[in-house]
């Protein structure tokens, strides 16, 4: 810090509580009756789309500062409409499916800066969080995972 820096120089953080007003408007947690289903249509509008509905600076508030993880990631793509040929729901709760897994791996890869990323390498990833209790490989079905974690109670929806 020197004589010549100013308080405009550094980056405003916000606080717990504002932070929590921020989300709750972004997310419009004030309708919890909604289905998370029917909030991604009413967010669908054309202004809107290639955009995710849930972007990963709110998610990342979720579990404090510091980078995205790979379940916030997926989630983002998860409700953008423009990545839906390569990730999508499945219909079943909080199940998803990559229909292409190594276009998800690509962009894991490049939003963390690792060119090298593959559908292995991010798999290694998504077992991590099998103990962790936040995603669950669905058994019989090839790459299809399943949140498992409390979004509903996170995000303020149900999954249908």
């Amino acid at each position: 810090w020197n004589s010549q820096s100013s308080l405009v120089d550094v980056q405003r953080v916000p606080s717990y509580d504002s932070f929590e007003d921020d989300c709750s408007q972004s997310l419009c947690l004030n309708k919890p009756t909604m289905s998370f289903k029917d909030y991604i249509q009413e967010r669908s509008d054309p202004v809107e789309q290639g955009k995710p509905v849930i972007p990963a600076a709110i998610l990342a508030g979720f579990t404090g500062s510091g980078p995205i993880q790979l379940w916030q990631f997926l989630l983002e793509l998860l409700t953008d409409k423009s990545c839906q040929a390569f990730i999508s729901w499945t219909g079943d709760g909080w199940e998803f499916k990559l229909a292409d897994p190594d276009e998800v791996a690509r962009r894991w890869g490049r939003r963390k800066n690792k060119p090298k990323m593959n559908y292995e390498k991010l798999s290694r990833g998504l077992r991590y969080y099998y103990d962790k209790n936040i995603i669950h490989k669905t058994s019989g079905k090839r790459y299809v995972y399943r949140f498992v974690c409390d979004l509903q109670n996170l995000l303020g929806y149900t999954a249908e």
